[in-house]
């Protein structure tokens, strides 16, 4: 079976996300609790707000949604290509690797 890692991620997907998510201190701060570690709920909310949110209100260039409809596998409905990604992010494994530091 060939290694689908990449970069060290689970995935593209989960690698994307994490690298969208630490490129903006205030983003990833904003979810961060006062002992320094990120839940769950909170990387879905955020993955939500910066994806499914910015389709709804046709924001559809730059910034992470940008990039999944521009370099992303899939072509065409927007909403299937966002729910097709969310699948497949390890949101477990980015929690994880923040909170180890």
């Amino acid at each position: 079976m060939e290694n689908q890692t990449y970069n060290g991620w689970t995935n593209f997907e989960t690698w994307q996300a994490a690298l969208w998510m630490g490129d903006d201190y205030g983003v990833l701060d904003s979810i961060t609790g006062d002992d320094g570690k990120i839940r769950y709920s909170d990387v879905v909310a955020l993955l939500d707000c910066m994806t499914y949110e910015q389709a709804a209100e046709g924001i559809l260039e730059g910034g992470l949604l940008g990039d999944i409809l521009t370099h992303g596998e899939f072509k065409g409905d927007t909403g299937l290509i966002l729910a097709l990604w969310h699948g497949l992010v390890n949101i477990q494994e980015i929690v994880d690797n923040h909170n180890e530091d």
